[in-house]
């Protein structure tokens, strides 16, 4: 009898690893000492899928998120912000189900079905969250500030403790 492989299944870390990515493109957008700190939540991500690891894809996602909170203080539209934010915390999302189904199921268990699903809820939750934030945003203040900023921010630590509930 052979040991199960209990790590993420490659479609987990593809899908992962691509919503990741978009996040550093958003990044890249603000300038280099942005897209080098997602870069660098992009490799504790990939670390944290490829080995099964929960800690590093948290850090990952957290060093992303303050990549992003720097990048739309520096200038990036509130828009592509919360783009790019959403898309940190959807990244987050997919790569925990997807240690959660290797830990479960093993790594060659059929879930790219279940996990395109969890994906797909968990793209709708966060285009509902910016829709919501971005129209905050607009009706209270108008015009860029750096409060509707840190609220609409605060608003994705919201979603996220929604996602992991």
């Amino acid at each position: 009898m052979t040991d199960i492989d209990r790590t993420p299944s490659d479609f987990g870390r593809v899908l992962t690893m691509g919503v990741a990515l978009v996040a550093v493109l958003i990044a890249a957008y603000a300038g280099p000492e942005t897209v080098l700190l997602a870069l660098a939540g992009v490799l504790s991500i990939a670390i944290g899928v490829l080995r099964g690891r929960r800690v590093a894809v948290t850090i990952g996602a957290s060093v992303m998120f303050v990549a992003l909170l720097l990048a739309g203080v520096s200038g990036l539209s509130i828009p592509l912000t919360l783009f790019g934010v959403s898309a940190t915390v959807v990244a987050w999302d997919i790569g925990e189900n997807a240690i959660g189904l290797g830990e479960q199921l093993g790594r060659h268990a059929p879930t790219k079905r279940a996990q395109l699903v969890h994906a797909k809820g968990s793209f709708v939750v966060a285009t509902f969250a910016c829709v919501v934030g971005y129209g905050a945003y607009v009706g209270a203040a108008g015009t860029d500030s750096l409060t509707a900023l840190v609220l609409l921010l605060v608003g994705a630590l919201v979603l996220t403790s929604v996602l992991r509930g």
